[in-house]
């Protein structure tokens, strides 16, 4: 406190004294302009000076309250302190372990249901190749069909025309 109300002291001093020394060099000016010059600079040295003087009060008032208390009551505050920190950690620790095994069981459920479209995934897989094959075998005979009767319309078409132009030959050759 004393260190600082001796620097504002010094500080105001030397702001009187350039006020002074310019007055007394410019002393054909009214005095309220000289200051209306230095306002400025004096104002907020004077506000510095107010607040710090409060805070450096507050401050030793609030040492002398800390310096009365019972040491007692300072050690008890500071156990009820100490008690409240570890009750919110173990509450903390609780909520941790409870978010943990929450997280755990949805990863487990995750996995069986994973190993479940796995196999699902394998299933359709083997089903999928027995349509693929039954698909294959029908297309197959299909085709094979389909063949059967190109022949066998080949072959009555062949019939047909050679019993057909038969006759047809036969009867040209008794025309002409």
């Amino acid at each position: 406190m004393v260190k600082f109300a001796a620097s504002m002291v010094f500080g105001l001093a030397v702001v009187t004294a350039a006020v002074v020394a310019v007055h007394q060099k410019y002393s054909s000016e009214p005095l309220w302009m000289v200051l209306g010059v230095f306002a400025p600079l004096v104002v907020p040295a004077a506000i510095a000076v107010t607040v710090g003087f409060v805070q450096e009060r507050r401050e030793r008032r609030r040492r002398l309250e800390r310096a009365a208390e019972d040491p007692g009551e300072v050690l008890r505050r500071r156990v009820e302190a100490v008690n409240t920190a570890f009750t919110e950690a173990a509450s903390l620790m609780d909520d941790l372990r409870r978010d943990l095994a929450a997280q755990q069981a949805a990863r487990e459920e995750l996995f069986a249901q994973a190993e479940e479209q796995q196999r699902l995934l394998a299933i359709d897989q083997e089903q999928a190749e027995k349509i693929r094959q039954i698909l294959v075998g029908e297309t197959q005979a299909t085709i094979r069909a389909e063949r059967r009767q190109q022949w066998l319309f080949f072959v009555l078409g062949f019939a047909a025309s050679a019993l057909a132009s038969i006759p047809i030959g036969i009867w040209v050759n008794s025309i002409s």
